[in-house]
């Protein structure tokens, strides 16, 4: 793939952007409409959200039935919103933090409608409409999505994490392992008696992919005054937070090194993660199991040569194919013809 057609595919929308992909959709919902045709269109939006964002992703969920597939499209969608808030729109954090209550607050209007309709006739956004049908639907807690918003703030109003657990417990939590549990109960378990097994699977999958983005992203995080690499691990390698900046500016070894160490650690994640995936459903394994290969082997990338912090790593198409069963293949050219 060319590298303009990669760009077809990974972008940053801006907020104007965001909001006429919202209207145009909104006004594909024909009346009268039915909750049906409304989530449809939800979920065509969501999957345009997730082609645009995450070519990875969007290759491993085709793996799914189709029903799971809709419903992640869903979730990914309502996560991903707040995150370009908090990343990539270029106003103040005075904005992004009233945008971030905002949504917040509709969150909480829909989680009280009794139909999606209600939903939109009340102003929430069809994003988040769409994502709380299916809270509704698994009986999720809604308190996940809260934590999810609580982290979405803390990037605008950065902190220092003393250790992992700190870094685990006070933010990745919120970031990434919320976002698990809500795919955990979309995924389902092979049996009713191990959803327990299910959601820890699915927690130390969100903490080992949210680990590698950290180790992956420093120098954009850099430009936003965040630090993820916990105090521990830094001065392990002989940095402290006067100097982390020209560590990371000056791609000096001791960066790297604590870079390394962040990854180690998230390899252990990823292969917890694995030994618990015959917990989930049948039906989403091979979707599992090619998000595992596809982030742990970017992961494992980043061990073995990980030298150069300037350079963002990433996988090539025939590297992240090679994570998938060849045998279904086929479905990649039709999921890109047809969203």
């Amino acid at each position: 793939m060319s590298k303009d057609q990669e760009n077809i595919f990974m972008g940053e929308w801006s907020p104007e952007e965001w909001t006429d992909y919202e209207k145009s959709h909104l006004n594909k919902l024909s009346p009268p409409s039915s909750d049906n045709n409304g989530i449809n269109v939800a979920i065509k939006y969501s999957r345009k959200v997730l082609k645009t964002h995450s070519t990875s992703f969007f290759i491993v969920t085709r793996f799914l039935p189709k029903y799971m597939r809709d419903e992640v499209e869903l979730v990914y969608g309502s996560v991903r919103f707040p995150d370009e808030i908090v990343d990539s729109f270029n106003i103040s954090d005075i904005e992004k933090k009233s945008l971030l209550k905002n949504w917040r607050h509709k969150y909480r209007i829909a989680l009280d409608t009794k139909s999606f309709d209600e939903s939109l006739a009340k102003g929430v956004p069809l994003l988040l409409a769409g994502f709380t049908e299916v809270v509704k639907k698994y009986s999720i807690p809604s308190d996940y999505y809260e934590s999810f918003l609580d982290a979405m703030e803390l990037d605008v109003s950065p902190k220092e994490f003393n250790d992992i657990e700190d870094l685990i417990d006070n933010y990745v939590f919120g970031s990434a392992i919320v976002v698990g549990y809500f795919l955990a109960y979309v995924y389902g378990s092979s049996k009713k008696n191990n959803f327990a097994d299910t959601l820890k699977s699915s927690k130390e999958l969100g903490i080992a992919l949210q680990l590698t983005n950290f180790i992956r992203d420093i120098n954009e995080d850099l430009k936003r005054e965040r630090v993820y690499i916990p105090l521990t691990i830094l001065k392990n390698n002989g940095i402290d937070l006067k100097n982390y900046s020209n560590n990371v500016k000056q791609n000096t070894n001791e960066i790297n090194l604590a870079r390394k160490e962040l990854a180690s650690i998230a390899n252990y994640y990823y292969n917890e993660s694995k030994k618990g995936i015959e917990s989930f459903s049948p039906e989403s394994r091979i979707a599992i199991n090619a998000c595992i290969e596809l982030y742990g082997k970017l992961n494992d990338r980043i061990i073995s040569r990980g030298n150069d912090i300037k350079y963002r790593e990433s996988l090539s198409w025939s590297e992240k194919l090679g994570a998938l069963p060849i045998s279904k293949y086929w479905k990649l050219p039709a999921a890109y013809l047809k969203s």
